[in-house]
């Protein structure tokens, strides 16, 4: 059979189609035959074989076994791979290990992790001693086989057993390999380093539920692994890397694996931090001329860094300098908080110098205005070497302000008058170390502002002199356009600390900004830098001193936008927006135009953009606040935004209009009150159309949500036409429940909003509403069919909705008939625990209260599900699914009124605890008032006990239950329910109905647990 799979494979190399073709249909017919592993096994091995067919074949095995190896696989495929031919085809594979070719070795090492994911160590128990014993080998071959089999291996969650050999076998093997620095390349070094951490984070993961067993583990391995680490880096740096560039990725690893242990076992590392400290700083200090050769050079000579080797099999690191500063630091990072490390207090020189601008960087930001703002913005944190080397100082001015402030300002010093004189000798990168310093100053704004504030409140000099910056160093920056990274900086760094600035500097800077923009002749960095500036002072200082400018940074902003991608059309955006909303008379009804258009043709153009929307989204909502600007804005986009709309979408643009009914959203979100016509007449009607005709459940879903902002035309014109057809749609028994959610709210707001003029349509659109309740079974689609009811029962419609749904039953799935007023009331009862958005929980709590508090005996005669039925077939017994679809539980049947007591009780619990606990605080002083005229003497509900005071205090002292979060709706906050205290609205009911025994509440105690009975004595006692 192998050469019959030899055979194959060559034809599927083939330069004929036709015979390539044939081949590959062969190929999927061989993985049907039982020894198809095995002969595709041997040909990977098979010396005498084209390399170009046993790669072929290892390409193909690693398929096989995914698909015909192990059940458990996910896509696995019958037939399986019997026992015997396994037992044949793993010794095959794993001699591939120690193959010659680089290529081979790395096939046999994908197909033997993947049979150890399956096998190990049930079906495979020897496989791990295999691998050490490939290890003790020292043959580099082997070794490099060995290893990427176990950085797979280690990938996998293992348990503890499969743990625990792990550590006692693998690790003294992979500690030996580490040392050998002779036989082994850093490449499979830094492998060992890697594995050895991934460890510990399996140590870390079982630590809780083997206590015991881990702290065994880190007792055989922490000491000794991290004293060759202390070895390892006690290294000279520079000499080795000198040697080889590959040696970062040894220190690399290192720094990362000690992160690992000061983060999960740091006292592992507490007895030997000093030390660590110092090695750190010692290794950043010896490679920083290499890193200022290879990095921070502009001389025309000046060497590229070298390439990291491939270790075979390996992925091809990124083994830089600044990598392994960035590992140095956020290992150093954390450790400057522990006080025991106050006596080794770090240079912030190295934070500082390695965090100068690199050359590579420089001619890509040049070249490329999106990588400069993403690189350089403060506030996306881009990863890099700079981010990382001001967090550090940032951790270290948190610990200790004013000396870390000191050290600073004295760094700063010795940088700009470094700069000077490198300046003055001619070298081309002297406004590198001066650029560092003050980016480094300004991500560290917010701390130096809060170190001055604190030490002008307490009389202390200040450790920090910008006003020696302000005066003489950034004014003649602004000009520097030799050096544009420079120049935007001193931009920038002005900008972070304009709330300290005077006046009359603040509105020079700016005026500076302004001028940069407008100049042609300067480079992109420096306008690029000179928005950012103006979107900071908008944060920063006070609006007056931007007003005389806001129009002329408007002005140049706005055509910029067209002409920008990415990272940069987002700063500008956001610059728009910050700029409008600081001058609240910058725009008129004219001027809102040009606004207007640039930033919807902005958006139009990047409808598949997510940051560009909801910039676009939130401006515009700004902007739709104003009363003096709508309507020139909603004439404006209201066509526009409608033409989207119902335009039919193809694949390329089906988002957009979903996207565009949520920018027309955005017009409406911010206020209350009538909708213009337009907008109704357009969108809406837009809308509609869609709705109607669409059968794609994300277009209906987004779609809906235009619906359900509750507005009406200023004319009083709703569309109700339009929307009883829709709701026609939507109630059909064949539309998807999901895609129906919003029915039930779209049909409340359709109430809240028209109810005076659907009079004649009511009780045909309510009898539809049960008798999709009567076949509907998602929970969420049923809450959604129950809100309208809830809503009805809270308004004065409560006795003619009572009437209407005690008149007519609807046939029901099991082909019986349900009343219509039992189907309702049951499914409210039993969803309305989990009914979501505050408006939506609020008007089932009012409309349940109302009910309750309602004499009715057609209500009251209703029964519901109560509690369930505890017996033997589940007692102490967990419920999973598949039990509760044997045996569904069962429940006793209550009357309506004692089920909604229950609820109420539990809501109004809830909205008590969210305030929190009055454990431990002393008890409110409470007027006396026996109460004795208001009371029966025989009081079904006994004595309060301690909770139930326990629960009052906390009532008490947290407000009476404060209204409940609305919704930021604000058409649903003018709302009289939204006015509604519901804490004291469900309490006001409750004590009536207890104190006159309404409804015979107090024969409705006995159906009450204990629990329920206490909430309801602490809120009678309020």
């Amino acid at each position: 059979m192998d050469q019959q799979v030899l055979q194959v494979l060559r034809e599927t190399l083939s330069p004929e189609e036709a015979v390539r073709q044939n081949a590959e249909v062969q190929l999927k017919q061989l993985f049907f035959h039982p020894e198809a592993g095995l002969s595709l096994s041997r040909i990977l091995l098979a010396q005498d074989v084209n390399i170009a067919q046993r790669q072929s074949a290892g390409v193909l095995l690693q398929q096989y076994i995914l698909k015909h190896w192990s059940g458990i696989s996910h896509v696995f495929e019958d037939p399986s791979t019997p026992n015997e031919i396994k037992a044949q085809i793993r010794p095959i594979i794993f001699s591939g290990l120690s193959d010659p070719q680089r290529k081979i070795r790395m096939a046999s090492a994908f197909a033997l992790s993947t049979i150890a994911r399956f096998d190990w160590p049930d079906e495979y128990p020897d496989l791990l001693s295999s691998l050490v014993g490939l290890l003790h080998t020292g043959s580099p071959v082997s070794v490099h086989g060995s290893m990427r089999v176990i950085a797979e291996f280690v990938k996998n969650d293992l348990s503890e057993d499969q743990l625990l050999p792990v550590v006692r076998d693998l690790l003294p093997a992979l500690l030996q390999v580490l040392g050998d620095s002779n036989t082994h390349s850093y490449t499979t070094r830094s492998e060992c380093v890697a594995t050895f951490r991934q460890v510990l984070r399996m140590l870390e993961t079982v630590r809780e539920e083997h206590p015991a067993a881990v702290k065994q583990a880190l007792e055989e391995i922490g000491d000794i692994w991290l004293g060759a680490f202390r070895t390892l880096l006690s290294l000279n740096a520079r000499t080795e890397v000198e040697a080889s560039w590959d040696s970062l990725g040894l220190r690399i690893e290192i720094f990362r694996t000690l992160t690992t242990v000061q983060s999960s076992f740091p006292r592992l590392l507490t007895p030997h931090l000093p030390l660590y400290l110092s090695t750190t700083l010692s290794n950043l200090t010896s490679l920083l001329p290499t890193f200022q050769t290879y990095y921070l050079s502009s001389a025309p000579d000046a060497p590229e860094p070298p390439s990291p080797t491939s270790d075979a099999g390996f992925v091809v690191p990124k083994n830089d300098l600044d990598d392994m500063a960035c590992a140095a630091f956020d290992f150093v990072t954390p450790l400057v908080r522990l006080p025991k490390m106050k006596g080794e207090m770090i240079s912030g020189e190295n934070g500082e110098r390695a965090g100068g601008l690199a050359e590579g960087l420089e001619e890509e930001w040049l070249e490329d205005a999106n990588a400069f703002v993403m690189d350089d913005d403060e506030e996306t944190e881009q990863y890099g070497l700079r981010t990382v080397g001001i967090n550090l100082i940032g951790a270290m001015m948190d610990k200790y302000p004013r000396p870390i402030a000191l050290l600073l300002q004295s760094q700063t010093q010795q940088i700009v008058s470094e700069s000077a004189q490198l300046r003055q000798q001619g070298v081309l990168e002297w406004w590198k170390p001066l650029e560092a310093v003050l980016a480094t100053l300004g991500g560290l704004s917010d701390d130096i502002r809060d170190r001055l504030d604190s030490e002008r409140e307490s009389g202390e000099a200040a450790s920090i002199d910008l006003g020696y910056l302000f005066d003489q160093v950034i004014p003649r920056l602004l000009d520097q356009s030799d050096t544009p990274f420079l120049q935007g900086r001193a931009f920038v760094f002005a900008s972070h600390f304009a709330s300290l600035l005077p006046e009359h500097l603040a509105t020079q800077y700016l005026a500076a900004a302004v001028s940069a923009l407008q100049s042609e002749a300067v480079s992109i960095p420096v306008k690029i830098s000179a928005v950012k500036t103006i979107k900071n002072f908008c944060r920063f200082v006070q609006p007056s001193i931007l007003h005389p400018q806001t129009r002329s940074i408007l002005s140049l902003l706005l055509p910029l936008l067209g002409q920008t991608t990415g990272e940069t059309l987002y700063l500008l955006l956001e610059t728009v927006r910050a700029v409008v909303g600081l001058d609240q008379e910058l725009l008129t009804p004219d001027s809102v135009l040009e606004v207007t258009d640039r930033i919807y043709e902005t958006w139009e153009a990047n409808t598949s953009d997510p940051v560009i929307t909801a910039i676009t989204e939130e401006l515009f909502e700004a902007l739709a606040s104003r009363p003096l600007l709508v309507g020139t804005i909603v004439t404006r986009l209201s066509p526009r935004l409608a033409a989207l709309i119902g335009t039919r979408p193809d694949e390329d643009c089906i988002h957009v209009p979903g996207e565009a009914v949520q920018l027309a959203n955005s017009l409406i979100r911010s206020r209350g009150g009538p909708v213009e016509v337009d907008l109704i007449n357009g969108v809406t009607g837009a809308v509609v159309g869609v709705l109607a005709g669409t059968d794609d459940m994300d277009v209906i879903q987004v779609s809906s949500s235009s619906l359900l902002t509750p507005r009406h035309a200023a004319d009083g014109t709703p569309g109700l036409t339009a929307l009883f057809h829709l709701l026609a749609r939507f109630l059909s028994p064949s539309f998807s429940e999901s895609g129906g959610i919003f029915t039930g709210e779209l049909i409340m707001h359709l109430f809240r909003k028209a109810g005076g003029s659907i009079g004649d349509v009511l009780p045909g659109l309510l009898r539809a509403v049960v008798g999709r309740l009567a076949s509907a079974k998602l929970p969420s689609f049923i809450q959604s069919l129950v809100l309208p009811f809830a809503y009805l029962f809270e308004t004065e419609h409560t006795v003619s909705t009572i009437d209407l749904l005690s008149q007519f039953s609807v046939p029901t799935p099991d082909g019986s008939e349900r009343g219509a007023l039992d189907l309702v009331l049951n499914a409210w009862c039993e969803t309305c625990e989990t009914i979501s958005g505050s408006w939506n929980i609020r008007v089932s709590d009012l409309g349940m209260a109302k009910l309750f508090l309602h004499p009715d005996p057609r209500v009251s005669a209703v029964a519901v599900r109560g509690e369930m039925i505890v017996d033997a077939s589940n007692r102490d017994v967990i419920m999973t699914r598949s039990k509760a679809r044997a045996a569904p539980p069962k429940y006793t049947q209550i009357p309506f009124p004692v089920k909604a007591l229950k609820l109420l009780l539990k809501d109004l619990q809830a909205l008590g605890g969210k305030k929190g606990s009055a454990g431990g605080r002393d008890d409110p002083e409470i007027e006396e008032d026996d109460g004795d005229e208001d009371w029966d003497d025989d009081d079904p509900l006994g004595d309060a006990g301690e909770d139930e005071f326990q629960y009052l205090s906390s009532w008490l002292e947290n407000g009476q239950g404060d209204s409940d979060t609305q919704d930021d709706d604000e058409d649903l906050r003018s709302d009289p329910i939204a006015q509604i205290d519901l804490s004291a609205h469900l309490t006001d009911i409750l004590r009536g109905c207890y104190t006159s025994n309404a409804n015979g509440m107090h024969g409705m105690v006995d159906g009450l647990t204990e629990g329920e009975k206490g909430i309801l004595r602490g809120v009678l006692t309020l």
